[in-house]
């Protein structure tokens, strides 16, 4: 018996070169979920556009609880405020909500005006404008690729101009807030 212990010496080559082989075809193949990164830089995008959105928000805000008045030249734009003193764009549209976005950044990126939600996505930032009798709201997303809607998972911001309550799409907000959906 200790004798047949000792003649033991393990695995054999081809059995070590088999797991070798197996171990990086496994590699192979599940590295790339694990390293895919690209999802993760969409959403910070996202995120940190929020964000910027809500400062120039809350700075265009405050300026007009000094002025209390509507519209207010800033910069050579004229901003115009909701009754709450939010800023809303001159028309009640998607194109109202281009303006918005073009009078928070400095420097925006360019943003598709769509009509409606059946208007098709383009590549890069898009805005839609919803309203009815209890909500109004402009909804910013960020595209990959030209696309619709209907399925659309990525992370996007909704700025509330009016009080809403809209269970459709689940959003609930008051005038000023922004809120991320999809996370």
């Amino acid at each position: 018996m200790l004798k047949s212990y000792l003649n033991t010496k393990g695995f054999t080559l081809i059995e070590l070169v088999i797991v070798i082989v197996i171990l990086g075809i496994l590699a192979v193949t599940a590295a790339p979920r694990f390293i895919d990164l690209s999802g993760d830089a969409d959403d910070a995008v996202t995120h940190s556009m929020m964000g910027g959105f809500k400062s120039g928000l809350t700075l265009l805000h405050t300026k007009y609880q000094i002025r209390q008045t509507s519209p207010i030249s800033i910069n050579g734009q004229s901003v115009t405020f909701n009754s709450e003193g939010w800023p809303t764009g001159s028309t009640s549209n998607s194109a109202g909500c281009a303006e918005v976005w073009n009078q928070i950044f400095s420097d925006p990126q360019p943003v598709n005006v769509m009509n409606d939600f059946n208007s098709p996505l383009a590549k890069g930032w898009n805005t839609v404008y919803y309203a009815d009798a209890s909500a109004e709201v402009c909804a910013y997303l960020k595209s990959s690729a030209a696309g619709n809607l209907s399925g659309y998972t990525d992370p996007y911001f909704v700025y509330f101009i009016g009080d809403t309550s809209y269970a459709t799409y689940g959003y609930t907000g008051s005038p000023g807030d922004v809120k991320m959906y999809n996370l």
